[in-house]
């Protein structure tokens, strides 16, 4: 069986609801900022108040029907037919985007027995859309979390998926979806032994995509100085080592990172010695 994912990568791939799609306000507010404030079922009751929704009320309601506490069957199955109806009309404009991803979450995450495959088949189904949307690109994340962490495949299938994972994560462009997917593939990277250089040259894609999180930024600020130090990459490892105790003053690894900077400038001083003599 595959490790756990950690902690940390189901944080930072949490979706929370936002203003994905344009909804008029009701009143001076949208129900969206309700929404993003975690007040979904202020949000909810105003979506719902509509008479004649349109495609993109329905699609707020269903979202927050979703996240609406306690959650219930009877919930999740409004908000499914709701989906449902907006992917009938058009699954490849934005709100049938949005409407197949929120499907597959359901599916996911949401229900009391959680349906893998169907998850893992329309988020499939997203990433083949090759979908500036935010949401089909992050697809691609979340099969990555499902096909590569999945229990009871062996090695050589891991390689596999994390090869065809590569290719697809080659063609994403938003930002945030390009940073999360580079961590997830760092992460998986390091889990299965697929190489210290893989590991680090996704982790080091998903610093230049734009880490906002500080916890996030200073453990793979580690993760990328101390792979630099195992692949001979030394530049790579002081300028991390560097920026780490420039910024978190307070870790409580900065005295093991302040030996390794040391230890490494020390190495790197002796082999700029050594060429000096050769010459």
């Amino acid at each position: 069986m595959p490790p756990p994912i950690s902690p940390r990568l189901v944080s930072i791939l949490a979706i929370l609801t936002a203003p994905l799609l344009a909804s008029d306000p009701v009143g001076d507010t949208s129900p969206w900022d309700d929404a993003a404030l975690g007040l979904f079922a202020d949000a909810h009751a105003a979506f719902a108040r509509h008479k004649n929704p349109d495609r993109e009320t329905r699609f707020g309601e269903a979202v927050t029907l979703i996240n609406l506490q306690p959650k219930t069957d009877a919930n999740l199955d409004r908000a499914a037919s709701l989906l449902n109806e907006i992917i009938a009309t058009d699954s490849t404009d934005l709100p049938g985007i949005g409407a197949r991803y929120y499907l597959a979450r359901i599916a996911q995450i949401h229900r009391a027995s959680p349906d893998p495959s169907t998850a893992v088949r329309l988020y499939r189904e997203l990433a083949g859309l090759s979908s500036p949307h935010p949401l089909a690109q992050r697809a691609v994340v979340q099969l990555a979390l499902l096909e590569i962490f999945a229990s009871g495949i062996d090695s050589a299938e891991v390689r596999t998926r994390f090869d065809h994972l590569s290719e697809l994560g080659a063609g994403l462009s938003d930002p945030s979806v390009v940073r999360d997917f580079h961590l997830v593939m760092g992460d998986a990277a390091l889990r299965f032994k697929l190489g210290d250089a893989t590991a680090l040259d996704h982790l080091l894609a998903a610093e230049r995509a734009g880490i906002v999180r500080a916890t996030t930024q200073r453990d793979t600020w580690v993760r990328i100085a101390e792979l630099g130090r195992r692949t001979g990459r030394n530049d790579v490892a002081i300028a991390y080592y560097r920026r780490f105790l420039e910024n978190f003053l307070r870790d409580s690894r900065r005295r093991m990172i302040s030996e390794r900077l040391a230890s490494i400038l020390a190495e790197d001083g002796r082999a700029n010695r050594h060429v000096e003599v050769a010459r």
